[in-house]
Protein backbone atom coordinates (compact mmCIF):
# COMPACT_ATOMS: atom_id res chain seq x y z
CA UNK A 1 0.00 0.00 0.00
CA UNK A 2 1.26 3.45 -0.90
CA UNK A 3 2.33 5.64 2.01
CA UNK A 4 0.71 9.01 2.65
CA UNK A 5 3.71 11.00 1.30
CA UNK A 6 3.52 9.04 -1.96
CA UNK A 7 -0.17 9.87 -2.34
CA UNK A 8 0.59 13.53 -1.66
CA UNK A 9 3.29 13.45 -4.34
CA UNK A 10 1.01 11.84 -6.92
CA UNK A 11 -1.72 14.38 -6.13
CA UNK A 12 0.79 17.21 -6.57
CA UNK A 13 2.05 15.78 -9.89
CA UNK A 14 -1.50 15.43 -11.20
CA UNK A 15 -2.52 18.89 -10.05
CA UNK A 16 -3.83 19.10 -6.51
CA UNK A 17 -7.22 20.66 -7.21
CA UNK A 18 -8.03 18.29 -10.04
CA UNK A 19 -6.77 15.22 -8.18
CA UNK A 20 -8.74 16.02 -5.03
CA UNK A 21 -11.83 16.60 -7.18
CA UNK A 22 -11.27 13.22 -8.84
CA UNK A 23 -10.99 11.65 -5.40
CA UNK A 24 -14.09 13.51 -4.21
CA UNK A 25 -12.30 14.85 -1.12
CA UNK A 26 -11.10 18.20 0.21
CA UNK A 27 -7.69 17.03 1.41
CA UNK A 28 -5.41 14.08 0.76
CA UNK A 29 -6.93 10.94 2.30
CA UNK A 30 -5.16 8.05 3.97
CA UNK A 31 -4.09 5.84 1.03
CA UNK A 32 -5.58 2.80 2.79
CA UNK A 33 -8.97 4.52 2.59
CA UNK A 34 -8.85 5.21 -1.17
CA UNK A 35 -11.61 3.17 -2.77
CA UNK A 36 -11.47 1.24 -6.03
CA UNK A 37 -13.63 3.93 -7.61
CA UNK A 38 -11.31 6.70 -6.42
CA UNK A 39 -8.29 4.80 -7.78
CA UNK A 40 -10.06 4.49 -11.12
CA UNK A 41 -10.69 8.25 -11.22
CA UNK A 42 -7.02 8.93 -10.35
CA UNK A 43 -6.01 6.55 -13.13
CA UNK A 44 -8.23 8.43 -15.60
CA UNK A 45 -6.63 11.71 -14.58
CA UNK A 46 -3.15 10.22 -14.93
CA UNK A 47 -4.11 8.88 -18.36
CA UNK A 48 -4.86 12.43 -19.46
CA UNK A 49 -1.61 13.76 -17.96
CA UNK A 50 0.85 10.89 -18.30
CA UNK A 51 3.38 12.77 -20.43
CA UNK A 52 3.20 15.81 -18.15
CA UNK A 53 3.68 13.71 -15.01
CA UNK A 54 6.67 11.91 -16.51
CA UNK A 55 8.19 15.27 -17.50
CA UNK A 56 7.69 16.57 -13.96
CA UNK A 57 9.42 13.50 -12.54
CA UNK A 58 12.37 14.04 -14.90
CA UNK A 59 12.48 17.74 -13.91
CA UNK A 60 12.60 16.74 -10.25
CA UNK A 61 15.41 14.30 -11.00
CA UNK A 62 17.34 17.04 -12.80
CA UNK A 63 16.96 19.32 -9.78
CA UNK A 64 18.30 16.67 -7.40
CA UNK A 65 21.93 16.95 -6.32
CA UNK A 66 22.09 13.15 -6.20
CA UNK A 67 21.32 12.78 -9.90
CA UNK A 68 24.43 13.12 -12.01
CA UNK A 69 23.64 11.08 -15.13
CA UNK A 70 20.91 9.30 -17.06
CA UNK A 71 21.10 6.12 -14.96
CA UNK A 72 20.74 8.08 -11.73
CA UNK A 73 17.86 10.04 -13.26
CA UNK A 74 16.07 6.85 -14.19
CA UNK A 75 16.68 5.42 -10.71
CA UNK A 76 15.19 8.59 -9.21
CA UNK A 77 12.09 8.29 -11.43
CA UNK A 78 11.78 4.56 -10.69
CA UNK A 79 11.89 5.23 -6.94
CA UNK A 80 9.13 7.82 -7.18
CA UNK A 81 6.92 5.60 -9.32
CA UNK A 82 7.50 2.64 -6.99
CA UNK A 83 6.30 4.74 -4.07
CA UNK A 84 2.87 5.33 -5.60
CA UNK A 85 2.59 2.30 -7.90
CA UNK A 86 -0.29 0.91 -5.81
CA UNK A 87 -2.36 3.93 -6.82
CA UNK A 88 -1.84 3.33 -10.56
CA UNK A 89 -3.69 0.98 -12.87
CA UNK A 90 -2.64 -1.53 -15.51
CA UNK A 91 0.44 -0.58 -17.47
CA UNK A 92 0.59 3.02 -16.22
CA UNK A 93 3.81 2.45 -14.21
CA UNK A 94 5.58 1.03 -17.26
CA UNK A 95 4.28 3.80 -19.50
CA UNK A 96 5.44 6.47 -17.03
CA UNK A 97 8.88 4.84 -16.97
CA UNK A 98 9.02 4.63 -20.76
CA UNK A 99 8.03 8.28 -21.16
CA UNK A 100 10.67 9.31 -18.63
CA UNK A 101 13.28 7.15 -20.34
CA UNK A 102 12.56 8.91 -23.65
CA UNK A 103 13.03 12.28 -21.94
CA UNK A 104 16.29 11.10 -20.40
CA UNK A 105 17.81 9.75 -23.63
CA UNK A 106 21.28 11.16 -24.03
CA UNK A 107 20.88 13.18 -20.87
CA UNK A 108 23.95 13.99 -18.87
CA UNK A 109 24.38 16.80 -16.40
Amino acid sequence: MAAYPALVQLVRLLGRAEALTALGVETEPDPAMVSVEQRARLAELLEARLERVSAQLVDEAAASDDVTNRAAGMAFVDDRIAAFVDLLCGDQPERLRAAAARLLEGWER
